[in-house]
C-alpha cells in the first residue's frame, strides 16, 4: 500500500488537469500509424502526454491528422479529455501532408483559437520531450517559465535545443526515456523547438515568427530538447560502431523521472 506521501505526491502531477487560462500547455499534430518504421503508436502518444504532465503542461491540443478513419485517435485520448487535459481537433482534411498546409497551419489554427487560454506554449512531437537536467522533480518546466517569465518580459520566444537519442532502443519496459539511452553529447542538429507567447509569434515549426519581443535560446544545462530519434540513421538496425562512437550513455541523469513513474503506476495505469 502507498503511504500518504506518496500518494500526495503522485496526485500532484498524475491527475493534474487545470482549467483555463493556462500559464503553460503544448499542441501535438499527429498521425498514428502501423507502417511508421519508428513504432510511435497510440501508447507512446499517451505515454508522452503523461510526461508532458509530468513536465508541468497543463493542457494539450492535440490535431489529429489521420489518412483513414481507422488511424484516428479520437477513441484513445478519451481519458484525456474526460478529465480535461486534452482538446482534439480533427485534422484529416488537410491533407495530403505539407509542412506549411497541414504541421504550420495546426500550429497557427491552435493560436488563431486558444491564444486566449494561454501564457505560454510549445509546439512539439511526440518523440520529443522536454527535459531539465537540474531539475527533474514533477512541474519542473512549469517552474522554470515561471522563474523565466518574470526576468524576461521581452522574450516571446524560448528556444530548447535538439539532443538526439540515437542507436537500438532497449527490448524491455515501457517507457520511451527507458528504451533509448544513448545520445549525442551536444546539440545533434541545429534545429531548436520554441517555447512561445501565442499572442506575440506567428506559427511556424523551428522558430516563429516574432511579432513583438525577442526569441532566446535556452541555456542546454537547464532545459533542453530530448529527442528519441531511434535508430533513423541506422534504418532501425543494430547499434553500429559509428552510433556508439557519436554518443554517450545517458541512463542516470532520468532515472528519477522513471522511478516516479513507476511509483505512481496505479495513477497513470487508467489512462493508458
Amino acid at each position: 500500500m502507498k503511504s500518504n506521501s506518496s500518494t500526495s505526491k503522485c496526485l500532484e502531477w498524475a491527475r493534474r488537469a487545470p482549467k483555463p487560462p493556462y500559464f503553460l500547455t503544448a499542441v501535438l499534430l499527429v498521425r498514428i500509424y502501423k507502417a511508421d518504421k519508428a513504432n510511435l503508436t497510440n501508447r507512446e502518444m499517451k505515454m508522452w502526454l503523461e510526461y508532458l504532465r509530468y513536465a508541468g503542461f497543463e493542457h494539450v491540443y492535440v490535431y489529429d491528422a489521420f489518412v483513414y478513419e481507422e488511424e484516428a485517435v479520437l477513441e484513445t485520448l478519451k481519458p484525456f479529455q474526460d478529465d480535461g487535459y486534452v482538446t482534439y481537433v480533427d485534422w484529416h482534411t488537410h491533407n495530403p501532408y505539407t509542412i506549411d498546409g497541414t504541421q504550420v497551419a495546426a500550429y497557427q489554427d491552435c493560436i488563431n483559437n486558444y491564444k486566449g487560454e494561454n501564457e505560454w506554449q510549445a509546439a512539439i512531437d511526440i518523440d520529443e520531450y522536454p527535459f531539465s537536467p537540474r531539475d527533474t522533480s514533477p512541474g519542473f518546466l512549469y517552474r522554470y517559465m515561471k522563474d523565466y517569465s518574470p526576468l524576461h518580459p521581452d522574450v516571446s520566444e524560448l528556444t530548447l535545443q535538439n539532443f538526439l537519442y540515437l542507436g537500438k532502443p532497449l527490448e524491455k519496459e515501457e517507457l520511451m526515456i527507458e528504451r533509448l539511452l544513448r545520445r549525442t553529447p551536444k546539440p545533434g542538429t541545429d534545429l531548436v523547438k520554441p517555447i512561445y507567447k501565442p499572442k506575440n509569434v506567428r506559427a511556424n515549426v523551428h522558430h516563429n515568427g516574432i511579432l513583438t519581443g525577442r526569441s532566446m535560446n535556452a541555456p542546454s544545462e537547464e532545459l533542453r530538447m530530448n529527442h528519441y530519434w531511434g535508430a533513423r540513421l541506422q534504418n532501425w538496425g543494430e547499434d553500429t560502431p559509428e552510433i556508439l562512437k557519436k554518443t554517450i550513455l545517458d541512463d542516470e541523469v532520468i532515472q528519477p523521472i522513471i522511478t516516479a513513474f513507476k511509483d505512481c503506476e496505479s495513477y497513470v495505469r487508467p489512462y493508458l
